[in-house]
């Protein structure tokens, strides 16, 4: 899920995600934040003022 505001003329976008169980979390988020920042202010020529994710929950793959 996504939230995308405008707050004083600037975007700011959150994102709720479920991450895989016994990868890194900061990096995983760090990494989501900078790929979306990028590709928004590409799309729009506008810049972004914050992404903001949100983990709500760990997922745990079944092994065959």
């Amino acid at each position: 899920r996504q939230d995308v505001h405008l707050v004083d003329d600037q975007i700011v976008i959150d994102l709720y995600v479920i991450i895989e169980y016994g990868t890194r979390i900061s990096e995983v988020a760090h990494n989501i934040m900078s790929a979306v920042k990028f590709r928004v202010e590409k799309a729009l020529g506008t810049s972004v003022a914050q992404v903001n994710v949100h983990v709500q929950g760990l997922r745990v793959s079944q092994e065959d």
